[in-house]
């Protein structure tokens, strides 16, 4: 098994990279994720995947392990091969399949060229019950991450609807964050808000 490929890269196109490994060319069909650490005439290290079947042996690139991981469990599922599993790479991030499992979302799944309701249903189904928990894990991480930094951009809007400048708002929060300290990850945006306002007038 072809687990990893360290190489200068040669050519790259949409969907795959020619990859130079001691004089020896490989082609290494990649994922979007893969594709973005490909410069031509760049040294690159791709975490990969042989897959050997009627249709001929390819080998996928992923950015890491978590990736091809997440390869393996789609390509498990019956009438889904590495060519659409490579199709999901390339439109959805680690993440983005992950939360879309979570969610049910099929209309994410259906993005991918080849896959239809009736596959991205059993994507759906079939994946929420092989992922491991710490993919779940990782991603109610990012999200609650997402949110504060929305709640954050609510807050620095309102300040600059108020007459405050983008630095004025953004040195407030940061003064509110070293005030609450860990309760500022659980403030909501009106506390946020109102404890900027004090820093701001404080200063004045």
């Amino acid at each position: 098994m072809i687990r990893s490929l360290r190489g200068d890269v040669l050519a790259v196109s949409e969907s795959a990279v020619l990859l130079d490994v001691n004089g020896l060319g490989f082609d290494v069909l990649c994922s979007r994720a893969a594709l973005a650490l490909c410069e031509i005439e760049k040294q690159v290290r791709l975490t990969t995947c042989l897959q050997i079947s009627e249709a001929g042996a390819f080998i996928f690139g992923f950015a890491d392990e978590r990736e091809r991981e997440l390869f393996l469990k789609i390509t498990t599922i019956k009438g889904i091969g590495g060519r659409t599993g490579m199709n999901i790479l390339s439109v959805l991030s680690s993440d983005e399949i992950v939360k879309a499992v979570s969610l049910a979302d099929v209309s994410a799944f259906m993005r991918a060229p080849g896959v239809g309701r009736k596959t991205a249903e059993r994507l759906c189904f079939e994946l929420k019950n092989s992922l491991p928990k710490e993919f779940m894990a990782r991603l109610e991480t990012v999200d609650a991450g997402g949110s504060k930094a929305r709640t954050q951009d609510v807050v620095e809007d309102a300040l600059r609807g108020l007459g405050f400048s983008s630095a004025d708002a953004a040195t407030a929060l940061a003064m509110v964050r070293a005030a609450l300290g860990e309760d500022f990850e659980r403030a909501d945006e009106a506390t946020l808000l109102r404890s900027a306002l004090k820093e701001l007038q404080g200063s004045k």
